[in-house]
């Protein structure tokens, strides 16, 4: 039985995370801190698609104040 090893494809690296995949496979890995993720590629689509959305309705938004603290640090 010979299985042909994976061919990883490196997409993308940021300060934020690592997308790489396998066109053998059909997997995408998405690597974000300590946390891994493997998607077929359709839901990895769904899933950028998603995030591409969100972003573009965050950045639109007027930029949102933290709110004040109720509790204060007494020294």
């Amino acid at each position: 039985m010979n299985k042909k090893s994976c061919s990883h494809e490196h997409l993308t690296s940021t300060e934020f995370g690592q997308t790489i995949i396998c066109r053998e496979c059909g997997i995408v890995h998405l690597h974000v801190q300590h946390l891994s993720l493997r998607f077929n590629v359709e839901n990895f689509l769904g899933l950028a698609d998603t995030l591409s959305e969100a972003a573009k309705k965050v950045r639109a938004a007027p930029k949102i104040k933290p709110k004040q603290s109720y509790l204060r640090r007494v020294k």
